[in-house]
């Protein structure tokens, strides 16, 4: 069973990176995009800074579920050798279950929110601003996933055993 949540932990990273590098990608050329039209062509395309934002955004929002995995939010690490074995163990699940009850709380915030405003559109793009405020409740849903399985990880190591952290 725990080599099974360890693979579903590798999998929904490696899934969530790939759309995070993605997102990365297709901000960048949007943004070398209204360059070239605002300062070549002389011709500002309107609708490329609205995206760009909401592609930040859940950029933004999805790698905060990955630094979660990591122990990247929190020092986890410092934790661990402040306290070291046991004690360190228990630091590193508490800042845990701190960090799934703060993402836990997002998500539900921004899905309050995201229910809110489904019926304004973005400025330039005329789609619905829920889809630049729904990266709220499937980051912290996501970062709350992988908090548990980082939870459930750190449970199952030795106590006197380094932690590698989460990156593969």
């Amino acid at each position: 069973m725990l080599k099974r949540l360890l693979i579903a932990d590798r999998c929904i990273a490696w899934v969530i990176e790939g759309l995070v590098a993605a997102l990365l990608a297709a901000a960048a050329g949007l943004g070398a995009y209204q360059v070239l039209t605002r300062f070549v062509l002389h011709q500002p395309a309107s609708w490329t800074e609205a995206l760009t934002r909401v592609l930040l955004v859940w950029m933004v929002c999805l790698g905060a579920a990955l630094a979660v995995r990591a122990g990247g939010l929190v020092a986890f690490d410092a934790l661990r050798s402040v306290g070291g074995g046991r004690l360190g163990k228990c630091l590193q699940l508490l800042g845990l279950t701190f960090s799934a009850s703060f993402f836990l709380l997002l998500a539900w915030t921004g899905y309050q929110i995201t229910e809110r405003v489904r019926f304004q559109n973005l400025a330039g793009l005329e789609i619905s601003i829920a889809w630049s405020y729904g990266a709220l409740p499937v980051g912290g849903a996501l970062a709350v996933l992988l908090a548990v399985l980082a939870l459930v990880r750190v449970w199952n190591e030795c106590p006197n055993q380094k932690s590698t952290g989460a990156t593969d």
